[in-house]
């Protein structure tokens, strides 16, 4: 009987063991969920296919249709976490194996780690989340998720399938963007060391600057970045995206996915809006290199458009006639030295000449020796002007005396005198774009003129074409192509193109085209005076 009484005893103690046990396991499951309810609500994904999985979890199956019917993903995370934390006491343990399983099975283990860990998978650290959310406008300014990146990363696990899909399905960059972030902050904090090794992977090292700080590589300046706004409409109608492409990429400016997307628009002009688009993301060197391409591939015109017209001027010392000048290589060197300090430093004995310049649109870029070479930046044709009569009425001569005399002057200095040939300016003025009237008669006229030009040897040697402008145009598939290529690149070089097009057709007696396009640029020019003195008189 004692053994009996000892037994059942026992019995009770194991009962009540396994009873503390079981409720002890319980309430670490709840404490767990309720502990880490914002980590959950942010790094657990409600897809489809962890909803799909959760369907063989009993207590969980009917309340699926519910979650999923939820607007957005947190929505959805709420749901489905509320309802955990409702099952019964008796079946939290079958139902919280049976979701671990799933997450495990969906590639969520940094989530199923929370409630029991196998592995070092964990969820995306404040520190990471803070430095993506923080960045994020950023980020939507300067990340380019289609250059390869949404590929390595798949390839790398770090983004499913349908990861990908749903992001690439985002209309715009930006959505984009915010799509990818939102989709890594989901994931392990080891996705956000994959990210930025895939960043320096596909040429986005400005963008991993603009995460950690760390890189020498800069994203553009703002002041470019607005400058390709502000002049977006006329530089997209003035490149010609065929003959840049070779040079970007051989420069590093471009990547191949860059070229493939490109290439792929169907217009001239969606080409040129996808090419800026592109160059704004970019890093401040990918734009330098951009505008050094512009340079090399006869785009001087846009170059100037978007950098504004540089003007050089050679300074020369004017020195008293009772002073001699041994070294005048001395005196100039100290000058050159004495003028980049001042400009350099903003150091106020040059402040009255900022003071003229400036607000006329006038600034020194750069103070170089070859003798002593100032070259003045214009920030467009009104500024230009504006320097001009500066020049001419020897207001420069004043300004640069009154800021530089006094500090040679023990020299025997008594003024300076800048010289600007007249052809400075006129190289300036030529490189103006093509007016819009301009532009759209040769738009405008293709249809008319395709069967009516010839494009000959003869024609063609006549225009100021580089080599692969040229091969554009004569390697088009058809006559009638050609004199359309021809026209699209005409109407994308500078204005004076459009008169040297005339003579050229006049030289090769095709006087009909010339009469059709001189009759249409009149109009044109009739209606644009038209429309604006219609907008005075209101």
């Amino acid at each position: 009987m004692d053994c009996i009484n000892k037994l059942n005893e026992n019995q009770s103690n194991v009962n009540s063991i396994l009873l503390f046990e079981c409720v002890s396991e319980i309430m670490e499951l709840v404490q767990i969920i309720n502990n880490n309810f914002s980590t959950l609500l942010r790094c657990l994904e409600a897809s489809n296919e962890l909803l799909g999985k959760l369907r063989s979890v009993e207590f969980l199956k009917e309340r699926i249709p519910e979650v999923k019917q939820q607007a957005t993903l947190n929505d959805k995370n709420d749901a489905l976490l509320t309802a955990l934390l409702e099952v019964p006491g008796e079946l939290q343990q079958s139902v919280m194996d049976g979701f671990i399983a799933a997450l495990r099975s969906s590639r969520q283990d940094h989530v199923a780690n929370i409630f029991r860990a196998e592995s070092d998978k964990v969820p995306m650290s404040d520190e990471h989340s803070e430095m993506l959310n923080k960045q994020t406008d950023e980020l939507c300014k300067f990340l380019d998720p289609e250059n390869g990146l949404l590929k390595k990363l798949l390839s790398l696990g770090v983004i499913t399938r349908v990861d990908n899909r749903r992001i690439r399905s985002m209309s715009g960059f930006d959505d984009k963007v915010e799509e990818l972030i939102e989709t890594i902050l989901r994931k392990s904090d080891d996705a956000f060391g994959a990210l930025m090794k895939t960043l320096n992977e596909t040429g986005q090292t400005h963008v991993v600057f603009i995460l950690t700080g760390e890189g020498d590589n800069r994203p553009l300046s703002e002041h470019y970045r607005e400058r390709l706004k502000t002049k977006r409409a006329a530089v997209v109608r003035s490149i010609y995206p065929t003959s840049l492409i070779s040079t970007l990429i051989s420069k590093g400016v471009f990547t191949s996915y860059d070229q493939q997307r490109v290439e792929s628009r169907q217009t001239t002009t969606e080409k040129s809006e996808l090419m800026l688009d592109l160059i704004a993301r970019k890093s401040q060197a990918a734009f330098d290199g951009f505008i050094d391409t512009l340079q090399r591939c006869h785009h001087e015109h846009v170059v100037q458009e978007l950098m504004g017209s540089v003007v050089a001027a050679k300074i020369e010392a004017e020195v008293n006639e009772g002073k001699v000048v041994v070294d005048v290589q001395s005196l100039e060197d100290e000058i050159l030295q004495i003028m980049q300090q001042s400009f350099a430093n903003d150091e106020t004995d040059v402040k009255r000449l900022k003071d003229v310049l400036t607000p006329n649109g006038v600034s020194v870029s750069q103070v170089l020796k070859g003798s002593i070479i100032v070259k003045f930046r214009c920030r467009d044709y009104a500024a230009l002007a504006s320097l001009q009569v500066l020049y001419s009425s020897k207001t420069l001569d004043q300004l640069f005396t009154e800021a530089f005399g006094p500090k040679v002057a023990d020299k025997g200095v008594e003024r300076f005198h800048l010289s600007i040939p007249d052809e400075e300016f006129q190289r300036c003025i030529e490189l103006k774009l093509m007016t819009p009237e301009h532009h759209e008669a040769l738009q405008s006229s293709a249809e008319w003129l395709a069967d009516k030009v010839t494009v000959s040897d003869e024609l063609l040697d006549k225009l100021s074409l580089s080599k692969v402008l040229r091969e554009a145009v004569t390697e088009a598939e058809t006559s009638e192509q050609q004199v359309k290529t021809l026209l699209d690149i005409v109407s994308r070089r500078p204005d004076s193109a459009f008169n040297q097009l005339l003579n050229a057709l006049d030289a090769t007696q095709q006087n009909e085209a010339a009469s059709y396009l001189r009759a249409f640029e009149a109009t044109q020019r009739e209606n644009a005076v038209t429309e604006t003195s219609g907008k005075k008189t209101c």
